[in-house]
């Protein structure tokens, strides 16, 4: 979000004047310039959680929040993505993690495992941040053999987490669409959240399936999905070449 600078003075100079004068003369050229360009897309130091990627092609990626304690639960729901050909990114925080390694090891043998991070980093330096992050890195890396390469965020303030994943080559995963006992449409391009708990998941998995399947939509894993790490984001939180 661009940021708005205020002068705060107690009598104005005439040097101020002057000073005041030039940068609006700067910024109007400026506009000039870019032409319309969306200056939110251009300036901001954050880039927005990835929800999807810039396409005409008929694809879109589907994610599940693995935040229940029933992992019945979410064994059905990647049951049912087995079925249906789609290959899935588990978001799990390291806790969870930890407390079933067995379990992560039996997804990850047809699934993309992802980290889920929370917390409110609103008020976090980015130094504390890359440490933080370095951190649950290694955690990750000594559970599953390898480094996150999507990371999503479940919290109130992300802060500068995502320029930080952005430094670290990785991908700051948002939700387009939250499964629930009501089933939404799938557009082009789009990356889908699965919340499971219970039956009413299925069926509104099966729901939006079925719908994505009648539009000519095909399911992909992120992996064959978006554009390199470092692509521009847009304000809208697709990826584009």
């Amino acid at each position: 979000m661009a940021k708005i600078f205020y002068i705060r003075y107690r009598k104005r100079t005439d040097t101020v004047f002057v000073l005041f004068v030039a940068l609006l003369g700067l910024a109007t050229v400026a506009c000039i310039i870019f032409g319309g360009r969306n200056t939110e897309s251009v300036y901001s130091e954050q880039p927005p959680a990835i929800k999807g990627i810039a396409t005409d092609d008929s694809v879109y990626a589907v994610t599940v929040a693995v935040d229940s304690g029933n992992t019945d639960d979410i064994r059905l729901v990647l049951e049912a993505c087995d079925g249906y050909g789609i290959t899935v990114t588990c978001f799990m925080d390291v806790a969870w993690m930890t407390a079933n390694k067995g379990y992560v090891n039996e997804i990850s043998e047809n699934h993309i495992v992802g980290m889920l991070v929370s917390g409110d980093f609103s008020n976090t330096s980015r130094a504390d941040v890359m440490t933080y992050m370095a951190v649950m890195n290694d955690k990750f890396m000594s559970l599953t053999g390898e480094f996150p390469k999507y990371v999503r965020y479940d919290g109130e303030d992300a802060g500068c987490l995502s320029s930080v994943l952005t430094a670290y080559g990785q991908y700051y995963i948002s939700a387009e669409t939250v499964l629930s006992d009501t089933a939404v449409q799938i557009r082009n391009g789009s990356i889908t959240e699965i919340h499971p708990s219970g039956q009413e998941t299925l069926f509104a998995l099966a729901k939006t399936v079925a719908t994505a399947v009648s539009n000519s939509l095909e399911p992909i894993s992120l992996a064959d999905m978006l554009y390199p790490a470092d692509s521009e984001v847009n304000a809208n939180g697709y990826q584009y070449e």
